[in-house]
């Protein structure tokens, strides 16, 4: 009988092969958008190493919970709806039928005796960057991927550090010790190429231990025998040229260009490059940001959407009103939650456009969660702004949080009451228009029958 479990918190190995799709994503190299921004200078580097560590949420799993390493497992897809799929299965699981993105009563058909566990993204996240800044002292040049368990790393002018291409790897193979254990480290597959996308397709054909390196003179025969699935395309285009007797890119090197533009158009030329190994795409550093972060902890787990609502509003005041933010815009906000009984939830908004108004914000986060609530009750949440936008409003010329400002407020304007952002405005103004283009409104005779005479229009020049 299939049962849910909830994590414990040990560090035991795990030596389970779960079978994964080597596809690479859309683009190679592609890094997640919820916590990191590409760098806009340097040309980045051209010798890249991959490091790939397959199922590596279904890993660190069975690293918190060494018992289940000996069963059927399967690790469900993030959300609450009604129809739950598999994500990650584990060996023994595959081999009893199961396989990803089953619908949980399809695989429970299939293996009564499977163990399904709940996601944990935000351990899964801080493994992440426990792995990137453990890298990121090897080399200045790292670049994450959208998929946790890979990561990209410049290697050009380690050679007078490190040596050898093969002691390079094995360098950086070492410095993962500090963060997993002995098996995760053992099961991670490594290669190294010229550009992102050779060094893909190099450690998906790696055996664990045993790096590939493919120097750049024999980049174009090592792709040869690679098969057309491996390139960074679109589905359809995969299964068209399986379909047309193109099953590796030796294959797909031997077409004329002019003839997979005309079918695939750009998509194509892209396909031919990469499968020739004309195109090396560099490995690029990514800047991570460093987020602004609000956290509040409940006397009682909160179940109660109004209650996360409340605790919604109080962290969002506190986010706003710190003093990193700097007036600066929010475009990605993060929720995370720590659930009762164990495990996390999290939910990321990216804005369609910058916003620091915390009427918004909260609009579209509580939308967020209506969408896909947590699954349990809530013992902690937290906010966490981790991109920025520009400044999201004109700084008020009678700011709150100046002492001259409040005064000011709803009072005339005289010399000893005229707020700084004020005076720093018309002096700018002056400086560009050679004069002062503010008035302001005096009172001559309020008793006058002429309108005309009741008020008069002085320049305004503190």
């Amino acid at each position: 009988m299939s049962h849910v479990r909830s994590r414990a918190s040990t560090r035991a190995p795990a030596r389970t092969d779960p079978r994964v799709d080597a596809r690479p994503d859309t683009s190679p190299g592609l890094a997640a958008t919820h916590d990191r921004t590409p760098a806009s200078s340097g040309r980045g580097s051209r010798t890249a190493l991959c490091l790939w560590l397959p199922t590596f949420e279904l890993r660190l799993e069975l690293v918190r919970s060494p018992e289940l390493d000996r069963t059927s497992v399967a690790l469900l897809s993030p959300g609450d709806g009604v129809r739950r799929t598999v994500w990650q299965v584990s060996e023994r699981a595959h081999d009893a039928g199961v396989r990803t993105g089953q619908l949980v009563s399809q695989a429970v058909s299939l293996c009564p005796s499977l163990t399904l566990l709940e996601p944990d993204p935000a351990h899964y996240d801080a493994a992440v960057e426990a792995m990137l800044e453990t890298l990121s002292g090897l080399t200045p040049v790292v670049e994450p991927s959208a998929e946790r368990g890979r990561v990209f790393l410049g290697m050009d002018g380690l050679g007078r550090l490190y040596g050898s291409p093969h002691n390079q790897v094995r360098r950086v193979l070492h410095a993962l010790f500090q963060v997993f254990p002995r098996p995760l480290v053992a099961a991670t597959r490594a290669g190294l190429a010229p550009g992102t996308f050779g060094a893909w397709v190099a450690a998906v054909r790696a055996r664990p231990g045993r790096p590939a390196l493919v120097p750049e003179e024999r980049l174009a025969e090592f792709l040869a025998a690679c098969p057309v699935a491996c390139l960074p395309v679109e589905d359809d285009m995969i299964r068209r040229l399986e379909r047309l007797g193109v099953p590796t890119l030796g294959d797909l090197v031997k077409l004329p260009e002019p003839a997979l533009v005309a079918q695939f158009g750009q998509d194509g030329r892209d396909a031919l490059a990469w499968a020739s190994g004309r195109r090396v795409d560099p490995v690029r550093a990514w800047h991570r940001p460093r987020p602004i972060r609000a956290s509040l902890d409940f006397p009682s787990p909160a179940g109660q959407i109004d209650m996360l609502h409340g605790a919604l509003d109080r962290l969002l005041e506190r986010a706003l009103s710190r003093p990193a933010r700097r007036g600066r815009s929010i475009q990605t906000a993060r929720l995370e939650a720590a659930l009762e009984g164990g495990g996390s939830w999290t939910s990321e908004t990216v804005l369609k456009e910058p916003s620091g108004d915390k009427g918004r914000l909260a609009y579209v986060l509580r939308s967020r969660m209506a969408l896909s609530p947590p699954t349990r009750a809530v013992v902690s949440l937290t906010l966490e702004f981790t991109r920025f936008g520009p400044p999201s409003t004109q700084n008020d010329l009678f700011d709150r949080a100046d002492a001259d400002g409040r005064s000011a407020e709803g009072r005339t304007l005289s010399g000893g009451s005229i707020p700084g952002a004020l005076r720093t405005a018309v002096r700018e103004l002056k400086l560009r228009l050679g004069h002062s283009p503010l008035y302001r409104v005096v009172e001559l005779d309020p008793w006058s029958r002429i309108p005309e005479r009741r008020h008069a229009l002085l320049n305004f020049d503190p």
